[in-house]
């Protein structure tokens, strides 16, 4: 299975994505194997599966040591709230201060169709968030007041051009 990442433009990432069915969908094995190599390949700690043009309710999170997949996410709570810069693999070179919660309480199937409910906090909540959001059709620059995603956009533009001299 070859996939790759779409970028900001592309409407898919505006699109909610359906719930993964183990038993009409099959086993996602593959499509996670795939996901991982695409977000790690990436320099990437998080990548859900309409980023690579999926609309399925699944994503991937971690590194090499400790990966996560998430199947048909859900936050059953959220507490805290921390303001923190995030990127996004789909939109390369942005970086956005957004607001999330510190703690979540969540539930997820994994690969075999088994139910976990675990607790996240700090950087694996935000990851969890941001991939959580992207099977909504929601992405970050939507997150952030217009003022601050120009001004980063801007910022992206001066050092694209930096990079080219």
């Amino acid at each position: 299975m070859e996939i790759k990442l779409v970028k900001e433009t592309d409407e898919v990432l505006r699109q909610t994505a359906e719930p993964w069915d183990f038993e009409k969908d099959g086993d996602p094995s593959d499509l996670i194997r795939n996901m991982a190599r695409v977000m790690m390949e990436n320099n990437g700690i998080g990548l859900a599966a309409p980023q690579v043009g999926i609309m399925k309710s699944i994503f991937v999170m971690g590194n090499q040591d400790k990966l996560y997949a998430c199947i048909n996410p859900e936050i059953l709570d959220a507490t805290g709230n921390v303001m923190d810069l995030e990127g996004c693999l789909s939109f390369p070179d942005l970086w956005l201060r957004v607001r999330r919660a510190e703690t979540i309480k969540v539930r997820y199937q994994n690969v075999v169709g088994e139910t976990i409910e675990t607790e996240f906090t700090g950087l694996i909540a935000r990851v969890y968030q941001h991939e959580k959001d992207h099977l909504s059709g929601v992405c970050f620059d939507t997150r952030v007041a217009k003022l601050s995603l120009e001004l980063a956009k801007n910022r992206r533009k001066k050092r694209s051009r930096k990079s080219l001299n």
